[in-house]
């Protein structure tokens, strides 16, 4: 503890200081000067250009959303705002398989269409990895960044969409993708292996892809092929991949998913628990607190209904004969699933047409149109060009809990920075989006007690930070980032819900990153201080 006298940029004074590590909360002070922190303790008689007191506040590392999709909403609002009032300072993006780079100039029109609305919003301007991370610090970003390759955008970028083994070439091409963006800053590649295209993509392709990246150190983040019945030979995949390919294995929204998989958390972790005793892939995931996901409306089509690309996704749903075979698969699978339809919502629309219908079940959308819901589903696909989303509450809260509170896991928000304002605000998201890391804090640790308060920030913080291998972040300690968030643990809870998402938290005092307060009481600074956090 620092007694000496001294002077800095910032005192955060008389806080309960939560250093991240998991230890026991500190009543102390901390000096911030410049980026750093530079003293923790009894600070009487230091001299700072701004004292702020938190006399009655946690003091705790900024958080680290180990799961992030902002890629592109950060090009469209860098204020980050559903991440800064949460206390996030770090995002790690380019997940389940999609990143905006590689992106070579002759298939940016295909690429910004795959990638939805923003795609076309921002100023897309880079073919290399390094030129989109380039990009996004020029930019001016509120959070700090930690970007990942997709292996869905190096499969599209080498071989288009089709569903299919890549050949001697492609793969060395993939292979080479992968390593050019590890060079340009990359700190792993992830994989979404219910998506397309990379749910064509055999394991040998992966183990293959994840070697590339192995001798510079990256991770393999992977959304798993099954979070329902095969969730365990899904969990083993990636192990396996880890084990051949020699990198660390980090599992996305770690989940039993559907009432038939309920109560298989257990095994899930016990899986997990097993690798890591046997030395077979250093194993760990993260997870959101809530029972319900988020996807694209297009994953209630059969697998070779989406094979080709969205043009010949689009195809077939005007096709007579190819709409009602899409029909009695949707209906089959439906049939396996009581009320199905009224625990699926729809999210988000582009349309002004359909913006009525967000939030609605997908029961209460048929009901309005009166046609059946596999019909309204490819109907909504045709007149949203694809671009809906959907949330599905499958998942029980037991094993949601149990995720949530077992000491691998980390936390992750599974969401785009978005803001209740501007073309972001237009969104219908899942209460994630604004929630997770309040809801952990306040709802799963304070109300709940599955875990203490110092064990939650850990999940948030120093444990992330340890997978990501940033030595100066997650904790806090003199020399390292001053990546800080100041709450009020009696205060702290989610306000966000499914029917009114675009709610802000409570308790989130002060936020600041790389030294600057950003979060200031109830203001946004806006001094975009956030930096690109290249690896190496």
């Amino acid at each position: 503890m620092t007694r000496k006298q001294g002077t800095c940029d910032v005192i955060l004074r008389g806080g309960s200081v939560i250093d991240g590590l998991g230890g026991p909360a500190v009543f102390a002070s901390v000096a911030l000067s410049g980026d750093r922190i530079t003293a923790v303790g009894d600070l009487d008689g230091w001299e700072a250009g701004r004292t702020i007191d938190v006399s009655g506040l946690a003091v705790a590392p900024g958080f680290i959303d180990m799961h992030s999709h902002s890629d592109l909403a950060l090009l469209v609002n860098g204020r980050a705002e559903s991440k800064i009032r949460q206390g996030v300072t770090t995002e790690v993006i380019g997940q389940c398989g999609f990143s905006p780079a590689p992106s070579p100039k002759e298939q940016w029109a295909h690429i910004r269409e795959l990638s939805g609305w923003m795609g076309a919003y921002v100023d897309w301007r880079w073919e290399t990895f390094g030129q989109y991370l380039d990009a996004l610090a020029d930019s001016g970003v509120s959070v700090n960044v930690v970007p990942l390759v997709g292996h869905s955008m190096v499969r599209t970028v080498v071989m288009g969409e089709e569903n299919r083994a890549p050949t001697g070439a492609e793969l060395a091409a993939m292979a080479d993708a992968v390593r050019a963006a590890m060079d340009e800053g990359a700190f792993g590649m992830s994989t979404g292996l219910v998506y397309a295209p990379g749910m064509w993509a055999e394991t040998e392709e992966l183990i293959a892809l994840a070697r590339a990246m192995s001798a510079a150190g990256g991770i393999y983040f992977s959304h798993l092929r099954n979070e329902g019945p095969g969730l365990l030979d899904a969990i083993g995949e990636a192990v396996r991949i880890g084990r051949e390919a020699g990198v660390g294995v980090q599992i996305a929204h770690l989940k039993a998913s559907g009432e038939a998989s309920w109560g298989r958390a257990g095994e899930a972790l016990a899986a997990i628990e097993q690798a890591r005793a046997r030395g077979e892939a250093e194993v760990s995931y993260d997870a959101y607190p809530y029972t319900a996901w988020n996807t694209g409306l297009g994953q209630l089509l059969p697998a070779w209904a989406r094979e080709g690309g969205s043009d010949a996704v689009m195809r077939r749903l005007r096709d007579p004969g190819t709409r009602a075979r899409i029909r009695a698969a949707i209906e089959a699978e439906a049939a396996e699933e009581p009320c199905r339809w009224e625990r699926r919502l729809l999210a988000s629309v582009e349309t002004e047409a359909n913006r009525g219908l967000q939030g609605l079940t997908l029961a209460e959308v048929a009901r309005r149109r009166g046609k059946p819901v596999p019909d309204v589903v490819m109907d909504l696909l045709i007149e949203e060009d694809g671009q809906a989303s959907m949330v599905g509450f499958a998942m029980s809260e037991e094993d949601v809990r149990r995720i949530l509170a077992h000491p691998i896991g980390m936390i992750g928000s599974d969401s785009a920075a978005s803001a209740p304002y501007g073309r972001l605000g237009e969104s219908h998201p899942h209460p994630r989006t604004y929630g997770t890391f309040p809801r952990v804090l306040g709802h799963y640790a304070r109300d709940e007690g599955i875990f203490s308060l110092e064990e939650a920030v850990a999940k948030m913080t120093s444990r992330p930070a340890a997978k990501l291998g940033l030595a100066d972040r997650g904790r806090i300690a003199p020399g390292v980032a001053a990546d800080i968030t100041v709450f009020d643990p009696a205060a702290i809870a989610d306000q966000a819900d499914y029917t009114r998402p675009h709610q802000y938290p409570v308790g989130i005092r002060y936020v600041i990153v790389n030294g600057v307060v950003e979060l200031d009481g109830e203001t946004h600074q806006d001094r975009r201080p956030g930096r690109v956090i290249r690896r190496g």
